[in-house]
């Protein structure tokens, strides 16, 4: 009988009897594993396949992990929100539609009814909601950058602070010279005694 041969945590080759696969119950005999991913993550994927050729491009200049990047996103959008509204303003625009096949006493007919639902989307509160987070993404890379400035004013401070020590430092003196300093202690109560006598 063939040995799993896994490597267990103690660092010694497993002894469980091995599946069809070459491996025991506990360390993957039974799993065939995924055949494949179709929902994994790639770059761009969540937003690109709804996105214009010139929107990607515009995304693909995009700096990551910035305030920026959902700024440009969110300026998109309601560039969109915009088109959107001055093409369709009062229109119907369909929400939904149904399909049920079409009875008569319980018994099918044959035919189907189809329902639709539409409504007018309001696309002046979409554009406000829009402009409100862009208000909100301007004001936090606003804080962003001011303390980055705060951290780049006191690089800035420290280095004048450096240039200013050395102006004023003498070229002469290269390094301090010792000095030596004499302490004489003498008791006092032998200078009082003295003066009695």
């Amino acid at each position: 009988m063939a040995h799993c041969g896994a490597k267990t945590r103690s660092g010694k080759p497993c002894a469980g009897a091995a599946m069809k696969n070459g491996r025991c119950r506990m360390h993957g005999g039974r799993s065939t594993g995924p055949v494949g991913h179709k929902n994994h993550v790639t770059p761009g994927s969540i937003y690109s396949k709804y996105m214009t050729p010139e929107e990607q491009a515009e995304a693909a200049a995009l700096e990551l992990g910035s305030v920026d990047e959902e700024l440009r996103l969110t300026r998109i959008r309601l560039a969109r929100a915009l088109k959107q509204e001055q093409e369709r303003a009062d229109t119907l625009e369909l929400e939904s539609k149904k399909v049920e096949p079409d009875a008569v006493d319980g018994v099918p007919t044959g035919s189907s009814k189809i329902t639709t639902t539409s409504k007018v989307r309001d696309y002046a509160a979409l554009i406000d909601r829009l402009t409100g987070r862009i208000e909100s993404l301007e004001k936090t890379r606003a804080e962003l950058m001011r303390a980055a400035g705060r951290e780049l004013d006191d690089d800035i401070k420290r280095l004048e602070i450096e240039k200013r020590r050395k102006e004023l430092a003498d070229p002469s003196d290269e390094a301090p010279t010792p000095v030596q300093i004499v302490v004489e202690v003498k008791d006092a109560r032998k200078r009082s005694d003295d003066a009695e006598s």
